[in-house]
């Protein structure tokens, strides 16, 4: 069972008898409990972006979940995507390719993607995407995403539930973010009945609908209300996605869903081509990605953005804090 070895896991990290290696600069750390999204690709994009406009050199680094590549992979220089999502995996090119002066390694090993990244480039800090449980590597904030629509569902682990770790785990978060809020109040709720200390920040946040994108990186604003489309997604909740779509206004005709981290074949695109029957086709920036050569049908993703609704100050406040503070000690 999940539950117990993660349990003695993390007390074999905190008593120190398995290690956790330290990087140079300071690392802030983005996770979860579940197992499937709750929004973590987006908030570390609004990391970066926020990072890197207060004057730090950030990069991003990631496992790259789904790459056919081993050991470290540079995803990104700093100036878009250097290898397909083949390569360096999904979210971490699609990060590449929103983040510009943002360098994206993905590694096995962070911490070796980490030195990798000093040896190339001045860096001030580190964005560690869905590492909540990378205890191999020390970090200086861990924040912890919690999606308001799913919640800790049954609160049981793998394989009996959705949990990577028992409920109680969130206690060794730094801040913890309920994310996909639609209502504050509800937000506020679901962080209260998460065993996680009431003197540490708490954020509520959603994300909201922008534009769309293309495959050249192009956008173009949401169309007006009632625009019938195909759709299709490669997600842990697919669901979640076609939601998204009709609350941006869009009426579903057609809809696909194929598993997390799909692979698009030849025979994927021929069966989205037919569902479209010439209707506009949409689709997530991380399925966006995986697609590769010549496609039937012009594809365009939605591009959603994370909005805090409420504790933003105190996040980035700890943000700060946490890297003003390192090496200090």
């Amino acid at each position: 069972m999940i539950g117990p070895f993660a349990r003695w896991r993390r007390a074999l990290y905190r008593s120190g008898i398995l290690r956790s290696e330290a990087l140079p600069r300071p690392v802030i750390s983005v996770g979860n409990l579940t197992v499937g999204g709750s929004g973590k690709t987006p908030h570390v994009k609004f990391l970066a972006s926020w990072m890197k406009n207060t004057g730090m050199r950030v990069a991003v680094l990631s496992r790259g979940y789904g790459r056919e590549t081993k050991r470290v992979v540079w995803v990104s220089y700093g100036d878009g995507p250097a290898v397909p999502a083949s390569a360096g995996g999904d979210e971490p090119v699609l990060l590449a390719a929103s983040l510009p002066g943002v360098p994206v390694l993905v590694g096995e090993s962070r911490a070796e993607a980490g030195r990798e990244a000093l040896r190339r480039r001045e860096i001030d800090a580190f964005l560690l995407d869905d590492g909540f449980q990378h205890l191999s590597l020390r970090r200086d904030a861990d924040l912890l995403l919690l999606d308001a629509g799913r919640g800790l569902c049954n609160r049981r682990t793998l394989p009996l539930g959705p949990l990577r770790e028992p409920p109680d785990c969130a206690r060794f978060a730094d801040a913890l973010v309920v994310t996909r809020c639609a209502d504050e109040a509800r937000c506020e709720d679901l962080a209260g009945s998460v065993s996680f200390p009431p003197d540490r920040p708490r954020a509520c946040s959603r994300l909201v609908p922008r534009t769309l994108v293309d495959r050249d990186g192009g956008e173009s604003p949401l169309p007006s209300p009632g625009e019938e489309v195909a759709a299709f997604s490669g997600l842990a909740r697919n669901e979640q996605f076609a939601a998204t779509l009709r609350e941006a206004g869009f009426v579903v005709r057609r809809f696909l869903a194929f598993r997390d981290h799909h692979p698009y074949g030849p025979g994927d695109i021929e069966k989205i081509a037919s569902a479209a029957e010439g209707m506009p086709v949409v689709t997530t920036e991380k399925d966006l990605v995986r697609l590769t050569g010549a496609l039937p049908f012009r594809v365009l993703a939605l591009r959603v953005e994370v909005e805090f609704l409420s504790g933003w100050e105190g996040l980035s406040r700890l943000i700060l804090e946490r890297i003003g503070s390192f090496g200090k000690k």
